[in-house]
């Protein structure tokens, strides 16, 4: 997954938002809101690795305000070459030919690269404490540290380490109850302000590469417009404090027909769910993990006949297979 992590240390499992002081949490809630703002408001420029599962990846991502519109430039350093590019709503999505442009596209649902770190933390108290951690050093640049922990077994637990200056995220890891670190970001090198330049946020377009334009939409407004599509599946089943936060239809090409699509969040762990129709035959009961993201399927029995559900997101496995045993037809 291309959406990035945030971060702490020690076995989260093992504290809990009543052994901070109050004051220590308005404190590290207000260094997260101020990361929000940063990544929107500041022109940074860095390369960063990211390591999920057993896929270790580096990358570069530039960020700049422009006559006052949002660009920004992801570039992918290893395997196939691949960009994303956003100006303003409008979005480039640059492979090369073979290569699968949907699971690019994909990997921006909530916007451009830079709201990949944004999170709902201004909603997020019910389900998980904040509490300062310190200090520390990231990519030459002395750091804050956060603990963002879970208050139950149903969602992951952040360690994050902000820039002292500027409040951008630096590290983050994501950690499960015991501690283990499941996704980890990092930046090695980074630019902050001015020495930005304009011509790093232009692409590369190596020959041959295919480009893909795309349209950011409103998810609120997408969500009212499909909701009497996706009405006809209904979630028995979700852990406190996750909420939809979008809905949509996918059209297939070709022979036509559609997929439901469902993403739901807590204001940090999202997940979404896939509703495609199979026959019977062949869909099959799977469960898999790399990293903090799971994968499960299961097989649908509706009215309308018989139907695939896919579950992809992060969260602990048992949390997604009790959410996608829950889906009924209504």
């Amino acid at each position: 997954m291309l959406t990035l992590v945030l971060a702490s240390t020690g076995a989260l499992g093992e504290q809990t938002g009543e052994a901070a002081g109050a004051g220590e949490i308005r404190d590290a809630g207000a260094l997260l809101m101020r990361m929000n703002r940063a990544f929107a408001d500041k022109n940074y420029d860095g390369v960063f690795t990211y390591f999920s599962g057993d896929d270790l990846a580096s990358l570069r991502v530039v960020h700049k305000i422009v006559n006052g519109q949002q660009r920004e430039r992801l570039v992918h350093l290893n395997g196939a070459p691949r960009e994303i590019v956003r100006r303003g709503e409008e979005v480039l999505c640059i492979v090369m030919p073979g290569d699968d442009i949907a699971v690019l596209e994909n990997s921006i649902p909530a916007g451009p690269f830079a709201r990949a770190f944004v999170r709902e933390f201004e909603r997020i108290s019910h389900s998980y404490a904040v509490e300062t951690a310190g200090e520390g050093r990231v990519a030459g640049r002395r750091a804050l540290r956060v603990a963002v922990l879970p208050r139950d077994e149903h969602r992951f637990g952040y360690r994050l380490w902000l820039d002292e200056e500027t409040a951008l995220l630096l590290r983050s890891e994501l950690v499960n109850r015991h501690g283990e670190r499941l996704e980890i970001f990092q930046f090695s090198h980074l630019t902050i302000g001015d020495a930005v330049r304009d011509e790093a946020l232009e692409s590369e377009e190596p020959k041959g590469s295919m480009v893909s334009h795309l349209t950011l939409r409103n998810p609120d407004m997408r969500t009212r417009q499909v909701a009497q599509e996706t009405g006809s599946w209904q979630v028995g089943w979700l852990p406190a404090g996750f909420k939809m936060a979008m809905a949509d239809v996918h059209k297939k090409p070709g022979a036509g027909g559609s997929d439901n699509v469902m993403m739901y969040t807590d204001g940090l762990a999202t997940f979404s769910i896939f509703l495609e129709r199979m026959p019977k035959r062949g869909a099959a009961a799977m469960s898999s993990t790399s990293g903090a993201t799971v994968a499960i399927t299961r097989g649908v029995e509706s009215r309308l006949g018989y139907f695939l559900a896919t579950l992809v997101g992060e969260i602990p496995e048992a949390t997604g297979i009790r959410i996608i045993e829950s889906i009924r037809s209504l």
